[in-house]
């Protein structure tokens, strides 16, 4: 239930205007009939009536982005609701749970994740190291490489549209430069759909350029995002698109979202690369294990470019989000408990729905350490656990700096919580801790 506090502090922020701490451009410039819902009622009629094959995305959608999910029309989410079978293929049935979720949804639905999974190939039920092989797991890092060039490209494409209008002018430039930095590095994030240079020249040389005004990283920005998301495919294009319903009606929960999905995705090539190094290992082939962990913890190399961009997040919005998420946390993420479940084997204590099956990377790697050339696999694996342990003490201190010492959400103690899993390594045997 949401209480009166948190409903009044979310009008307050939307009043301020449009942009950072304040409105979403989507509900600020909404007509009278995206806030209703009427439009979307007409378009379901259309399609229901079966005089259009497609279903009405881009009319939900604005609905769901002009007033939220919790402020969501009751009678279309009922219809939604009650979609038959026979009318969903296999992107409908991963999507329509996100627009019926706010009383009981969790972090999946929240951030549009089946979806994204769907268009990259991947099935979030399943194991980290049945999910593919060799050309399999290839394809699914290519897709996912691209979901993530293109959720940039829409943060930013967002961003820049809002850069200048209402909010105070220094939190609009700290989270443009943050949003315009990440897409630069996206080459060492998603290397697999690494951008032409030309693409981000404009906004690089705007970034150096600390002292102009606004505008010119703005107009800068809108351009390379235009071009990123002409040159994606249309259906990963549409996928983006489709799996952002903000829950409340402000701009910071958009970039909240976004983050998020980016996250899951690195998460997921994680996961590939445990999995597949570790079948590796098995198979004698150490040298492509090192080389796969290497790919991957270079990747993770922007992993502080992703904090700085979540760092923007105004303390009085993130507190209405949270209000408004109560129950949903990254804590609920299988992708990110399966990485942790695969490097090495869990205490008894464990978290036991984060699937895995076979020996552990650590587990594979006792058995070649002792072998010629087994150092610079030991030297990777720690790579990957400096980096991994780096990240949640990021997560705990802006935990920290953003909503203080109190419970987390999706029943966690908070930041101590964060603060106590940033100090427990991936690889207890590299760290002579033995078996956690």
């Amino acid at each position: 239930m949401i209480g009166e506090e948190v409903r009044a502090a979310h009008e307050q922020l939307v009043r301020r205007g449009t942009g950072v701490g304040a409105s979403s451009a989507a509900a600020s410039d909404a007509t009278s009939r995206q806030r209703v819902g009427s439009d979307a009622h007409a378009a379901l009629d259309t399609w229901e009536s079966r005089s259009c094959s497609l279903f009405p995305y881009l009319e939900v959608v604005a609905h769901f982005q002009a007033v939220g999910r919790s402020q969501a029309d009751p009678a279309l989410v009922r219809r939604l609701s009650s979609v038959p079978a026979d009318r969903q293929d296999a992107f409908l049935a991963a999507w329509l749970p996100m627009t019926c979720d706010q009383e009981t949804g969790g972090y999946v639905t929240y951030a549009g994740l089946h979806p994204h999974l769907l268009a990259a190939g991947a099935d979030q039920g399943e194991d980290a190291d049945t999910t593919a092989h060799g050309s399999g797991r290839d394809r699914l890092r290519s897709r996912l490489d691209e979901l993530t060039v293109a959720v940039l490209g829409d943060l930013l494409r967002t961003e820049a549209a809002t850069a200048g209008l209402d909010s105070p002018a220094p939190a609009v430039r700290t989270r443009l430069r943050a949003t315009a930095r990440l897409l630069v590095l996206s080459g060492d994030l998603a290397p697999r759909h690494r951008l032409d240079p030309s693409v981000t020249t404009d906004v690089a040389a705007a970034l150096t350029r600390t002292q102009d005004p606004l505008d010119s990283l703005a107009e800068a920005s809108e351009r390379a995002a235009k071009t990123v998301l002409e040159l994606v495919s249309p259906s990963v294009a549409q996928t983006v698109f489709r799996s952002l319903l903000p829950v409340t009606r402000l701009h910071d929960e958009i970039m909240f979202i976004r983050s998020i999905q980016v996250f899951e995705a690195l998460y997921e090539q994680i996961g590939l690369a445990v999995a597949e190094s570790r079948d590796a290992l098995l198979e004698e082939h150490l040298d492509k294990a090192v080389d796969v962990l290497a790919a991957v913890t270079d990747r993770m190399t922007v992993l502080p470019a992703l904090f700085r961009l979540l760092g923007t997040m105004p303390v009085k919005a993130f507190a209405v989000i949270r209000g408004y998420t109560s129950g949903r946390s990254a804590v609920q993420s299988r992708s990110y408990r399966r990485i942790e479940a695969a490097c090495a084997p869990l205490p008894p204590s464990g978290v036991v729905d984060a699937p895995w099956t076979g020996p552990t990377l650590q587990e594979a790697w006792s058995d070649v350490r002792t072998r010629p050339g087994a150092d610079l696999l030991t030297e990777q694996l720690r790579r990957l656990d400096t980096l991994w342990r780096g990240m949640k003490r990021s997560h705990w201190g802006i935990t920290l700096r953003i909503i203080g010492e109190v419970p987390g959400t999706g029943g966690t103690a908070g930041a101590s919580y964060l603060k106590t899993t940033s100090e427990t390594p991936l690889f207890p045997a590299l760290t002579g801790k033995g078996e956690r």
